[in-house]
C-alpha cells in the first residue's frame, strides 16, 4: 500500500498541531478573531499529510440542534463548513486526502495505536482492507490473509467490545463536556466528577436490568461496565 501512487502523492511531510482544540487556543480580550497564542505543541511531529486528514478540531464539529430533531445547531454547522473551505484553500495538502477513500489510509493510522486501543482495531482495518483490496485498485494479492470463519467470529466479538468502549468514551466526553482523555475545566471539576459517577450508576443499573442479554451483546454485567468505563470513579 505504501507504494501505491495515490498514497505516495498524499504523503507530503506535514507539521500539524495534534490537539488543536479550543482549550489550547488563546485569543485577544479585545478582539476574539485575533489569536494570541497556541499551546500544547509538545506532541507535534512531522507526518505524512494523510495522517492528519481526518482531524477535526472541536470548534469545527457539528452539534445536534438543542430543540429540533434531525437538525444541526446553526453555529456549529457554519463553523464546520468554514473549516472545510479554509482547509481547501489554506491547507491543500490536507484537502486532497480528505476527499479520497479513507480506506487507503486507515491501516497506517491505526497501526501505531495498538498501545492504546489494543490489536483488535488494527486487525479490523487489516481485515476490511483485505476485503476491499481489488475494489481499492491495489496491485497484486493482498499480503494479509483472510481470516477463517472461526477466527472472524472471535474477532467480531472482540471488535464489538472495543466499539462499545470507544463509543462510551466519546459519548461521555460529550455529556460531561470534557476532552476524551477526561480533561475538564477547573471550575467544573467537582460537578463533572459527580455527573460522571451518576452516569456510571445509571448505565450499571440499565445493564443489570437486562435479565437475558443477547449473545452478541458485548456488555453483560458489572465487570464489563467497570472494564470499559473510561474515567476514574
Amino acid at each position: 500500500m505504501s507504494n501505491d501512487q495515490r498514497v505516495r502523492d498524499t504523503a507530503t511531510p506535514t507539521l500539524f498541531h495534534p490537539d488543536l482544540h479550543k482549550r489550547n487556543i488563546f485569543v485577544s480580550d479585545d478582539d476574539p478573531t485575533v489569536i494570541t497564542g497556541i499551546i500544547d505543541w509538545q506532541s507535534a511531529s512531522i507526518e505524512p499529510a494523510f495522517w492528519y486528514a481526518d482531524e477535526v478540531p472541536d470548534f469545527a464539529t457539528t452539534l445536534p440542534h438543542p430543540s429540533l430533531e434531525n437538525q444541526l445547531e446553526p453555529n456549529s454547522e457554519r463553523c464546520a463548513k468554514a473549516f472545510e473551505v479554509c482547509t481547501q484553500f489554506y491547507l491543500p495538502k490536507l484537502a486532497s486526502p480528505r476527499a479520497m477513500d479513507d480506506a487507503l489510509f486507515r491501516p497506517f493510522r491505526y497501526c501505531y495505536r495498538t498501545w492504546k486501543d489494543g490489536a483488535v482495531a488494527f486487525r479490523h482495518e487489516l481485515i476490511k482492507t483485505s476485503e476491499r483490496w481489488k475494489e481499492l485498485g491495489l496491485m497484486g494479492p493482498c499480503p494479509y490473509p483472510a481470516p477463517t470463519p472461526e477466527e472472524l467470529a472471535v474477532h467480531q466479538k472482540e471488535y464489538k467490545y472495543f466499539e462499545a468502549a470507544h463509543d462510551l468514551r466519546n459519548n461521555l466526553a460529550g455529556l460531561l463536556n470534557t476532552a476524551s482523555d477526561g480533561w475538564a475545566p477547573p471550575e467544573d471539576w467537582e460537578a463533572t466528577k459527580l455527573a460522571n459517577r451518576e452516569l456510571f450508576e445509571t448505565m450499571l443499573q440499565t445493564v443489570l436490568g437486562i435479565k437475558n442479554p443477547d449473545d452478541d451483546e458485548p456488555i453483560k454485567d458489572e465487570g464489563d461496565v467497570r472494564e470499559i468505563w473510561p474515567f476514574d470513579l
